[in-house]
């Protein structure tokens, strides 16, 4: 008799094949049975071969692919929290790569847990692709130190490495389908839970690492996209207006900067050739700046 599937990794994905399969093995390699688990990929209608890959993969436990048209990050985490056959989930991304105790990790806490509880797990970034991952090229997404099974505010709901019962999702029907750009779909969703005292806790021994480097000209380019998603999130909650840096101070400054003129090329110069301090500053100004551009645009 085949045992129960214990818990259910749900991946989005868009035209990341080739690191997908990197992410898939991952899961091959888990140190649990592999038929207590199952992954479950839904692909937004990737052009780059990613069915392919799921009728192809050799696949050592629960696997399965499903297509369909784009619908963002919601709908295809959505889809596969529907499609899930267990009570717990994990969500995490096409580019992150778990460690061999990801799974049994997850599923000790979630078995453990007194409450119905959501975990925040560690991902590592990398300062360069390379694998097997190497202590001195990797870094912690969450930089704060942090004990482990601390209570964690909601801004540290982050679906790259995140797990928690079935039921407290479907109870709040997912995540929000106006969410269609970049970020913030799993803030609001976690706001929406730590409003009803959900708790969610740190796991520092589960790990994944992201296979993604991205350049600060990509963060601060991307910020515009993670600003008009904060509009969203502001028309939903528009008692977090100062989380989302709508204090007057940063409206005021942002209103006086003009995009082409003399403070933007100062700050693109530091943030370009400027060593230390001055070009810390410059990167940490641009990326406001582009944040609050998308924030308040129309």
């Amino acid at each position: 008799m085949t045992p129960p599937i214990q818990i259910s990794v749900v991946i989005g994905t868009f035209n990341q094949a080739s690191v997908l399969e990197r992410v898939l093995d991952g899961y091959n390699e888990q140190t649990c049975a592999p038929d207590l688990f199952e992954v479950i990929v839904v692909d937004s209608g990737s052009t780059d071969g990613t069915a392919a890959l799921f009728s192809q993969f050799s696949a050592k436990f629960r696997f399965r692919g499903i297509i369909q048209e784009n619908q963002g990050k919601s709908g295809a985490r959505n889809r596969g929290v529907q499609e899930s056959l267990s009570d717990t989930i994990i969500i995490t991304d096409a580019d992150m790569i778990p460690a061999p105790d990801f799974i049994a990790t997850h599923v000790n806490a979630q078995q453990s847990a007194s409450t119905p509880t959501c975990f925040e797990g560690v991902t590592l970034n990398m300062t360069e692709l390379h694998w097997p991952p190497q202590p001195s090229k990797v870094y912690p997404y969450i930089t704060r130190s942090i004990a482990d099974g601390a209570s964690l505010g909601w801004y540290y709901f982050l679906t790259g490495n995140l797990s928690f019962p079935k039921a407290l999702f479907t109870a709040e029907n997912g995540f929000d389908m106006d969410f269609l750009g970049y970020g913030w779909e799993d803030l609001e969703l976690g706001y929406r839970l730590q409003q009803k005292k959900i708790p969610l806790r740190y796991l520092k021994s589960a790990i994944n690492y992201h296979y993604h480097v991205v350049s600060e000209n990509d963060e601060i380019k991307r910020n515009i996209k993670k600003g008009e998603s904060a509009q969203i999130m502001l028309r939903k909650h528009p008692e977090l207006k100062w989380f989302l840096g709508l204090n007057p101070l940063s409206v005021m400054v942002y209103r006086a900067t003009s995009p082409t003129g003399r403070l933007i090329r100062t700050m693109t110069q530091w943030h370009e050739g400027r060593p230390g301090m001055a070009h810390r500053f410059g990167t940490w100004f641009l990326k406001e700046y582009y944040y609050l551009s998308g924030l308040l645009g129309s």
